[in-house]
């Protein structure tokens, strides 16, 4: 019979996982916070709310930004009591602690980076090139954020360490995948912000000068994305496929789990066009790219562990290519 976990690493693990859906129900409310316009509904004050400490909900806006910053904010305190008891349970250099600080590192550039687009102004009607730029740069800090969450909660469930050595083919087509994944989330980022700003009469009247400016450049994107998105989704359907290729269960069902998520966000995309971007699916969307971006680090993380256990070699890679 199995020994019962240690009461502190059975919390740490729940803590963990707890902490990686929390980011991700914080990604989309800021999705939400774009989409709906409120990125001003506390104007241009950040952390403070129209000058208070405690606002005055005046409007829906207003009461989407402050719940998404309170969000932000128990994120923060939820990380903070993780690495009060990493810090207590395990040794310093533990691969568990070096997550953990990695993701506040990452949770703090992007509280910086949400900050920088209150207080430069670049939300609601702002069409500049400015926001064009930080928008991508925002979304690749969050989707390392997630991957880091999502490893701080692998290795709290007992999973192994591992090292990136690019000088193996498993490793190279690891952080492939994960490009292509960076690529189509970073277009689609462009590609969410064009369609909440080309549908807005209103900035047309807010924004005349810089929206003549840029909006060839959002109309480009628009249709950049689709492609981006699907040949991407391709790539990574025959990649995976590969990959769990004579793996273990749990690589086998990531493998197979990341094919059908693939499928479905192909789905959902095609919807949201069809639909013409409606809020739903557009929440939709992120949700399953999060969840997307999430599981191949799971595969990855377990695909490392396990060839480095065993030597470096992946067991449906040819020995010369898999050392």
């Amino acid at each position: 019979m199995a020994l019962p976990e240690p009461a502190p690493v059975s919390r740490i693990r729940l803590l963990s996982w707890v902490m990686l859906w929390l980011t991700v129900a914080v990604v989309v409310g800021g999705a939400l916070v774009r989409a709906t316009d409120s990125g001003a509904g506390c104007g241009e004050s950040w952390p403070i709310c129209g000058g208070q400490i405690i606002p005055s909900i005046g409007n829906y806006h207003t009461l989407i930004e402050v719940s998404h910053r309170l969000m932000t904010g128990l994120l923060g305190f939820v990380l903070i009591a993780l690495f009060v008891l990493v810090r207590r349970d395990f040794a310093k250099e533990h691969r568990l602690r070096r997550a953990v600080r990695a993701a506040g590192i990452l949770l703090i550039v992007e509280s910086l980076l949400g900050a920088s687009l209150v207080l430069f102004g670049w939300v609601e009607f702002d069409a500049s090139i400015a926001r064009l730029i930080v928008v991508p740069l925002h979304l690749l800090n969050t989707f390392l954020l997630v991957g880091a969450m999502a490893l701080v909660a692998f290795f709290a469930s007992g999973g192994t360490g591992f090292v990136v050595d690019t000088k193996r083919t498993l490793d190279r087509l690891i952080v492939v995948g994960l490009g292509i994944i960076l690529l189509i989330g970073a277009t689609g980022a462009l590609n969410a912000l064009a369609d909440t700003l080309i549908q807005s009469d209103a900035m047309r009247v807010a924004e005349p000068g810089e929206f003549l400016v840029t909006e060839p450049v959002l109309r480009q994107i628009r249709s950049i994305h689709p492609f981006v998105a699907i040949l991407g989704g391709l790539a990574l359907y025959m990649l995976v496929r590969y990959l769990g290729a004579g793996s273990g269960k749990p690589v086998r069902w990531l493998a197979i789990g990341i094919q059908g998520i693939v499928w479905l966000q192909f789905v959902v995309g095609l919807l949201n066009i069809a639909l013409e971007v409606p809020l739903e699916t557009q929440l939709l969307h992120l949700f399953v790219a999060d969840v997307l971006w999430i599981a191949f680090i799971l595969l990855g993380a377990h695909l490392l562990s396990d060839a480095q256990r065993s030597g470096g070699i992946h067991p449906d890679l040819p020995l010369s290519e898999a050392v």
